[in-house]
C-alpha cells in the first residue's frame, strides 16, 4: 500500500481554495520555467485573494510566484526595498 501525503492546512489560509492558481502547483513552484512563471504571474492579476496571498508569501518565507510576483523567501525578487513592507 502507497503511503498518503496529509497537508495541514491553517484555518487562516482557507482562502486558498478560492484562488485562482488552484490545482497549478508546478507553475509557481521555484523550479518553474521563466515561462512558467510569467504565465502564473498573469493568472494572478484576476486573482480573488491576491492581497491574502501576498500575506501568506510573507508570512512563510515562499519562494516561488505567489501575488503575481516572483518571491525569494518571501521578498520581491531584486527589490530589497519590499523586505521593509
Amino acid at each position: 500500500m502507497r503511503p498518503t501525503l496529509t497537508v495541514i492546512v491553517d484555518p487562516a489560509d482557507r482562502w486558498m481554495s478560492r484562488a485562482a492558481c488552484i490545482g497549478q502547483a508546478p507553475a509557481y513552484d521555484e523550479t518553474a520555467s521563466r515561462w512558467e512563471q510569467t504565465k502564473a504571474r498573469e493568472l494572478c492579476r484576476s486573482c480573488p485573494v491576491l492581497e491574502e496571498c501576498r500575506e501568506w508569501a510573507r508570512r512563510t518565507k515562499y519562494t516561488g510566484t505567489a501575488a503575481g510576483e516572483t518571491l525569494l523567501y518571501g521578498r520581491r525578487r531584486g527589490h530589497p526595498e519590499s523586505a521593509a513592507s
